[in-house]
């Protein structure tokens, strides 16, 4: 029995880390696009969003937005990467260096985020925690009684 109980506690904080990383990464990806200026339309920051999920027993996230907005943070990979600045070469005129901007907001936050996540289920089930969803559990037994 104690066993089962632990097996119980163990899956509803895993399912409250993730929903809680699911909204986390929904904010943190809405505020890197606004940032970057990312958007010419509201569609991409609509589309952005998540849902958990159990599959045989084993808890999961699903996260989701339209792919359009991936796209652009590959775009900064494939760059050209020979520039030709022809009134540099032929008229010997200073160069003119735009300064580019990072557009990188997917991979740098859902990456920095998945680490995050992967600590806080290794190392956030401590003693209060534990104690906090025991509660949670028998209020959900008493509930259904």
């Amino acid at each position: 029995m104690i066993s089962q109980e632990s097996d119980e506690v163990k899956l509803l904080f895993i399912e409250e880390a993730l929903s809680l990383h699911g909204e986390w990464l929904c904010d943190i990806l809405v505020e890197a696009i606004e940032k970057n200026k990312l958007r010419r339309t509201d569609a991409l920051l609509d589309s952005i969003n998540y849902s958990s999920f159990t599959d045989n027993g084993n808890p999961g996230l699903r996260f989701s937005f339209f792919g359009y907005g991936r796209a652009v943070d590959m775009t900064g990979y494939k760059r050209n990467k020979h520039e030709v600045d022809t009134m540099h070469d032929i008229w010997g005129m200073k160069r003119n260096k735009l300064k580019r901007t990072s557009n990188r907001w997917y991979a740098k936050n859902m990456y920095a985020g998945y680490y995050k996540l992967v600590s806080k289920i290794m190392y956030g089930l401590g003693e209060q925690e534990i104690a906090r969803l025991k509660g949670i559990l028998e209020n959900r037994k008493n509930a259904t009684i």
